[in-house]
């Protein structure tokens, strides 16, 4: 099965929410960091769901600190929500834990 990844946007006015369904991975990566930067630029904070998330891999760990970091610059925010047990597993083995923002 080719990987794919698929991204809904509910808008709130300042806050969007980006729900991620799918893989985050080396094929998926370059079309999300162009969705993220979209978004980033269209939001003061945002938040990734992940509960339909099912793969995360280091690629999609790069796009996410560009992310973070776009969105401190700009002086917004970044929140991860619906984290499952297995890609909250691979932000703490990274360190990631301690860098993003994670809300219920």
């Amino acid at each position: 099965m080719a990987a794919h990844l698929e991204m809904k946007l509910i808008n709130r006015d300042t806050e969007g929410e980006l729900l991620l369904e799918g893989r985050l991975d080396t094929t998926t990566a370059e079309e999300a960091e162009n969705y993220f930067n979209e978004a980033s630029d269209r939001f003061s904070t945002l938040i990734l769901n992940m509960e339909q998330l099912a793969y995360l891999s280091s690629a999609g760990l790069r796009s996410l600190k560009r992310l973070h970091i776009k969105m401190q610059k700009k002086g917004g925010s970044l929140a991860l929500k619906n984290v499952n047990d297995n890609i909250m597993e691979v932000f703490e083995m990274t360190g990631f834990a301690g860098l993003l923002n994670f809300v219920q």
